[in-house]
């Protein structure tokens, strides 16, 4: 249960950046009717890509955090990746 609190922890730095900037760019490349799937399509590239600036080019550092919470960096990856698939997909399928 720890370890999903420390993933959530770790991902509530991404998901607003995320999120706005997946909004943005639908509602300029998108028609009206496909908002949602492009909100989910720019959100699955999107989270990979905070996260990289986030955690390995502006805050390097704090990975040790997450290491002490037993979460290493490949982990935390996997999980960014699993979790922008899954909540992309949801968009995508509404």
């Amino acid at each position: 249960m720890q370890l999903l609190k420390a993933v959530w922890f770790f991902y509530q730095k991404m998901i607003i950046p995320s999120f706005a900037v997946s909004i943005l760019l639908s509602l300029f490349t998108m028609s009206y009717i496909q908002i949602l799937p492009g909100i989910g399509i720019a959100f699955i590239f999107l989270t990979p890509a905070f996260h990289y600036y986030i955690y390995e080019l502006r805050n390097p550092d704090e990975y040790y955090f997450y290491y002490n919470m037993g979460l290493g960096k490949i982990t935390l990856w996997i999980s960014t990746i699993i979790l922008s698939i899954i909540v992309g997909v949801i968009l995508i399928v509404i």
